[in-house]
């Protein structure tokens, strides 16, 4: 029997994992951007990084990113498939020109801790219920996670995923899908 058969809700372990990466270096919680506040921040790093013009041909954006500016300044404003693959070229840039850091951050004094959310069962029928819940775990090592995550290569983040679920000793196999995984620090 597959996953979410019975009713179950959530996400594979290292899509999980990428999702929390993205959040804590895409999203600021403080405030909600508009779509042109992201698109000027997205034009800004573009015009400005060393691997843009690749990134931008990796999405087939075929105007170079001293011409992105541009948009910032005219009326010209990009349709809105042009703005996504804007966006997409930005976070694929950005992650991997943020992962060296982000794997020293994470790795310092001796790694961080996430906090994993089982699946939601919610819709499971109250006979096939597990009870599961709330997982702390110290990841040492975050150098192959953030590569994986870098690279956007959820086959490896899987893999990572599930080394490091491994020692959750019997009920690990729980843990493959979840709900959230949160950095608790």
């Amino acid at each position: 029997m597959g996953f979410g058969e019975l009713g179950a809700k959530g996400l594979e372990g290292g899509r999980a994992l990428a999702k929390t990466l993205d959040v804590r270096v895409f999203d600021d919680v403080a405030w909600t951007r508009s779509d042109q506040e992201r698109l000027k921040q997205a034009v800004k790093y573009l015009s400005s990084k060393k691997g843009a013009a690749a990134a931008l041909q990796a999405h087939r954006i075929t105007t170079d990113p001293s011409a992105l500016t541009q948009w910032l300044s005219t009326d010209h404003v990009p349709d809105r498939d042009t703005q996504q693959r804007v966006q997409h070229a930005f976070r694929d840039l950005r992650r991997r020109n943020i992962a060296p850091w982000l794997t020293r951050y994470l790795n310092a004094n001796g790694g961080t801790r996430i906090e994993i959310h089982p699946v939601d069962q919610q819709g499971v029928e109250a006979r096939h219920r597990r009870p599961l819940r709330v997982r702390n775990k110290n990841i040492y090592r975050w150098g192959p996670i953030v590569q994986a995550w870098a690279s956007q290569n959820f086959l490896e983040l899987e893999h990572q995923w599930e080394w490091e679920i491994s020692d959750l000793n019997s009920d690990h196999r729980s843990y493959a899908y979840v709900s959230h995984i949160g950095l608790l620090g």
